[in-house]
C-alpha cells in the first residue's frame, strides 16, 4: 500500500511538471473536439444545454473563470486523474487499466451529486439528472484519455476548465446553478 501511495504521489508530481509538446496538445485537442461534438449533441437534445449568454460584467466573468480554474478544474483533475490514475498507462495491462480507469471515473461521476447533496442541495436535482451524469462521464473519459495521451495534468485541466466556463457563461449553466 505504501508503495502505491508513493507511486501516485510521484506520478502527480511528474504530471504537474510535464508540459506537453505541440503535437501532444493537438492530439488532445482532437479528443476534445470529439467530446464537444458528442456532448453538444446530447446536451442540446436533452435540454441541459441551451444558448444563454450570461449577462455578467467582465470583472465578474474573469473572477468566475479564475475560480473555476481552481475548482473544479485543477482540484478535480489532481484528485481524479493525477492521484487515482497511473501517469503511464503502459505500466499495466489493458484490462487492469480499464478497471482502474472505470473505478476512477465512477468515483469522479459520483462525487458530483454527493457534493451537491452535501454542499449545494438546491442543485442536487441537476447534478443527479441523467443528462448531467452522462455529460460528466464523457468529460471524465475525455480527461482520462488526454491525461494518458499527454502524461501531463495540464491538458485535462484546460479541457475541464474550458468546458465548465463555456457551460456557465454561454450555455445556461449560470442560471441552472443560480449563480
Amino acid at each position: 500500500m505504501r508503495s502505491l501511495v508513493i507511486r501516485r504521489w510521484n506520478d502527480l508530481r511528474e504530471a504537474l511538471t510535464t508540459l506537453p509538446d505541440v503535437r501532444t496538445w493537438l492530439a488532445c485537442a482532437l479528443v476534445y473536439a470529439l467530446f464537444l461534438f458528442v456532448a453538444a449533441t446530447i446536451g442540446l437534445a436533452s435540454g441541459l444545454l441551451r444558448v444563454d449568454v450570461a449577462h455578467a460584467g467582465v470583472d465578474d466573468a474573469i473572477r468566475m473563470a479564475a475560480l473555476l480554474f481552481i475548482q473544479p478544474a485543477l482540484f478535480e483533475e489532481v484528485i481524479f486523474r493525477g492521484l487515482l490514475l497511473p501517469r503511464d498507462v503502459r505500466s499495466m495491462s489493458r484490462s487492469h487499466a480499464a478497471v482502474v480507469a472505470g473505478l476512477a471515473l465512477a468515483v469522479y461521476v459520483a462525487s458530483h451529486p454527493l457534493n451537491a447533496w452535501l454542499f449545494r442541495p438546491q442543485v442536487l436535482a441537476l447534478f443527479s439528472s441523467h443528462a448531467y451524469l452522462v455529460l460528466t462521464s464523457l468529460l471524465g473519459l475525455t480527461c482520462t484519455a488526454t491525461y494518458w495521451i499527454s502524461r501531463s495534468i495540464w491538458p485535462s485541466v484546460v479541457i475541464h476548465w474550458l468546458t465548465v466556463v463555456v457551460w456557465i457563461e454561454l450555455l445556461g449553466g449560470r442560471a441552472r446553478l443560480n449563480l
